[in-house]
């Protein structure tokens, strides 16, 4: 896998990869940012595939507008657990 490729798919599981929510009263909010972020990867990974018009944007192009959306909704917004099993 060349590192474009790589850094593309770090990007997606980024994308959807976020903690999971603290309580049951978390959940709304955790849900809501997930499907937005899930969103997000489904356009860049359309344009990747080579939807039109971005076909020749490139895959380079694709995992910074992934990252850059990513960057506007990090997983503030709600209660959950760091690594270490701490709330956060």
């Amino acid at each position: 896998m060349n590192d474009d490729t790589r850094e593309f798919l770090a990007a997606v599981l980024d994308a959807i990869n976020i903690p999971s929510p603290a309580t049951f009263a978390d959940w709304e909010a955790f849900q809501l940012l997930l499907d937005d972020r899930v969103l997000d990867a489904v356009v860049a990974l359309t344009g990747a595939l080579g939807e039109p018009p971005t076909a020749d944007w490139g895959l380079g192009w694709h995992t910074d507008y992934l990252r850059k959306q990513l960057a506007k909704k990090p997983p503030t917004t709600y209660r959950h657990y760091d690594a270490d099993g701490g709330a956060a």
